[in-house]
């Protein structure tokens, strides 16, 4: 990013001559000129950017008198693709200077920041291919644009308040809408968000308006010292929070905000402005409850008209948004960051892993937190986060984005490879050459991205997962490849239901209900299963916590918050049997915060005990259940206590989202086997 007017620059600096041009994925420079201004020239473009790979020599050519950026070439290997990064500290300083001629321009950017992946039609990345180029520039962003030493040469979506994009409404009107207490369409760089400001009357009409019930809402603050009113800020979160991918970042509540904006969480999703538009508001208003303007478990709104079905007032503006993009979500768990989604800000980096893949592979995902990746090369790409395949919208969404990042990477899959559910939607939208078994992607998803080498012993705990007998996996232990342990099976109904229904999960493995009995024994619509998240639902249930999920793992977050108010855990026996778990949580004589502790910190000695079992140096962590802070903190405390060498999911999430790349990682090892 502003590789090229910065090459200009330093050329013009150091008197060398030449030219410099995209050539589909990579940057070609010539450049002549003293030999000490050459080595000089090389030297300090390294230390400006992260070069993935460079390669030097020499040519005869003809005499050049300057040094000049021409035109782009389109002849592509896959190439890497800027994500959407947040307003830098140069142009939010020119924002609010009101004797700059950028002042309040609400899409103010330079080479080092502003929308890239969510406006790009096609490469190479010029003007005339992202949504820029409808806006003609003025004579002042002309000139700009070609000299070497301003800070928007060859940005393509320079503009000014004279040339460039316009809002439908102005900005200050906005700000009056939100403060008067009214809901506020936002259209921002990757789809519409819905804001408001933090009082429980308005939070309450948003859930009716959203369809969500209970799950805590993200809020936008105005600075990093207004968060830490109400959060706990470490030094690495603080870091995050500002860096240009600008994500949501979990942070732990030390005061409340009001009722019904976060309630059910000891955490609060808190972020910073990530553009123009949003800075201007929220220096203005703040904080403000900011969330996807979507009905839960639809994607994130791109388009103007199908955020009026919503009935409320809107602030757009008139460029087009290519894809949606949601806002990434991260926490820091151990002084580790987890990704717990993948969206604006990261996508569509790649992940570079430790093999080759032979051809082009393309990896489908699976249908919840569902999220696609490419691979070529030693290189795994993967796309953002798009919900739940059974809705309609998010099935398009993700064929649609398919295509586009086909398109965008000059990319031609010569393998499919998908999970081993038969009936996945991802499973059906390309004929699929390979199924990979789902856990076992998860646990590779770590692999790949950590480059791990020689035997590994990996614990996949989650809610789901089709298993290679059938059966519903959901904690499972792999030596390498091979499974070797797992939870013993109980016999669930096999309905969506079991899932929701945290008392249904738990009469499963009391065979306390005759109606469910009956079914189980005679084996209608009943299915084995081993799953982790079921578990988790039955304790939590139990314990009388929570008995029902309105939303993916509500039962598990409630349990995790009481065993957080526990002063001491109560002891229970490590064990792979659901009916000796419950049974010894049943005859528990203590309070239920020290038995739902006790229950977390038996899961992390269970997996000390397996690992000292198979005296495998290196221990994998992924899938859902691994999003829960006090599980994975015990577990990776007991492991690192014992000099085992833990990895967790950081680039990718450890839920769903992530198993597009352990799948495509492991088809690259088959080709390499084959």
């Amino acid at each position: 990013m502003g590789f090229r007017p910065t090459a200009l620059r330093l050329a013009n600096e150091l008197k060398i001559t030449g030219e410099v041009k995209n050539s589909g994925g990579n940057v070609q420079i010539i450049a002549q000129g003293e030999n000490k201004a050459l080595v000089e020239f090389s030297r300090r473009l390294i230390d400006i950017f992260k070069i993935e790979s460079l390669n030097e020599e020499e040519i005869n050519q003809s005499h050049f008198t300057e040094f000049k950026i021409v035109h782009s070439e389109n002849d592509f290997t896959v190439p890497f693709i800027t994500p959407d990064l947040a307003t830098c500290e140069h142009c939010e300083k020119e924002l609010k200077d009101e004797n700059n001629r950028r002042y309040a321009h609400p899409f103010i950017s330079c080479i080092n920041c502003g929308a890239r992946y969510s406006i790009i039609k096609a490469l190479p990345y010029d003007r005339e291919s992202i949504t820029m180029s409808q806006f003609p520039l003025c004579e002042k962003c002309q000139e700009e644009y070609t000299t070497s030493d301003n800070i928007r040469c060859h940005a393509q979506t320079i503009a000014c308040n004279d040339c460039g994009p316009k809002t439908n409404i102005p900005i200050s009107e906005a700000v009056d809408i939100l403060k008067s207490g009214e809901i506020l369409a936002i259209k921002d760089i990757g789809g519409y968000h819905l804001a408001c400001k933090c009082e429980s009357e308005i939070a309450q009409r948003l859930r009716e308006i959203k369809g969500r019930e209970t799950k805590p809402f993200a809020v936008m603050f105005g600075s990093v010292d207004e968060i830490k009113q109400y959060c706990e800020v470490s030094k690495k979160e603080r870091e995050l929070l500002t860096s240009s991918a600008r994500p949501i970042v979990l942070l732990k509540k030390i005061k409340d905000l009001p009722q019904g904006i976060c309630d059910d969480s000891d955490f609060i999703g808190a972020f910073l402005p990530c553009n123009p538009i949003q800075i201007l508001i929220l220096e203005k208003v703040s904080p403000l409850i900011m969330t996807s303007a979507n009905i839960s478990g639809e994607p994130i709104i791109i388009d103007d008209e199908s955020i009026k079905k919503f009935g409320v007032k809107v602030l757009s503006h008139n460029r087009e948004i290519l894809t949606p993009l949601d806002d990434s979500i991260v926490k820091v768990v151990k002084n580790r960051v987890q990704t717990v989604r993948r969206a604006r800000g990261y996508v569509p980096l790649a992940i570079k892993v430790g093999i080759k893949a032979n051809s082009d592979i393309l990896a489908l995902g699976g249908d919840l937190k569902s999220s696609f990746a490419i691979m070529h090369d030693q290189y795994i790409y993967p796309s953002q986060y798009f919900g739940d395949l059974e809705d309609e919208e998010c099935l398009q969404k993700y064929k649609s984005n398919i295509e586009r990042f086909k398109t965008l990477h000059s990319f031609s899959p010569k393998t499919v490879v998908c999970d081993a559910h038969p009936l996945y939607y991802s499973s059906q939208v390309f004929p699929a050459d390979k199924r990979i078994q789902h856990h076992l992607a998860h646990a590779y998803s770590v692999i790949a991205e950590h480059n791990l080498q020689g035997d590994t012993l990996s614990f996949v705990f989650d809610g789901t997962g089709y298993g290679d007998d059938g059966a519903i996996w959901g904690s499972e232990v792999f030596l390498n490849t091979k499974r070797v342990e797992h939870l013993e099976y109980a016999k669930m109904i096999a309905s969506d239901e079991i899932s929701k229904n945290a008392d249904l999960c738990l009469a499963c493995y009391e065979k306390s209900n005759p109606i469910i009995n009956k079914a189980v024994e005679s084996s209608i619509n009943a299915v084995n299963s081993s799953s982790m998240g079921r578990l988790f639902d039955a304790v939590s249930a139990l314990l009388d916590i929570k008995h029902y999920n309105t939303y993916e793992g509500e039962c598990a977050i409630a349990l995790e918050r009481c065993a957080r108010k526990a002063k001491k855990p109560y002891y229970i026996r490590h064990s792979f049997s659901p009916t000796e778990i419950i049974d010894e949580i049943k005859s528990a004589n203590a309070p239920k915060e020290e038995i739902a502790l006790g229950f977390h910190y038996m899961l992390a000695e269970l997996i000390l005990k397996t690992a000292e079992k198979y005296g495998v140096e290196q221990i994998v962590l992924s899938g859902g259940c691994f999003n829960n802070e006090i599980l994975t903190s015990k577990a990776i405390e007991l492991l690192e206590e014992k000099n085992y060498r833990v990895y967790i999911n950081s680039i990718v999430p450890c839920s769903d989202q992530g198993i597009c790349v352990g799948q495509a990682y492991l088809q690259a090892l088959r080709q390499v086997k084959e």
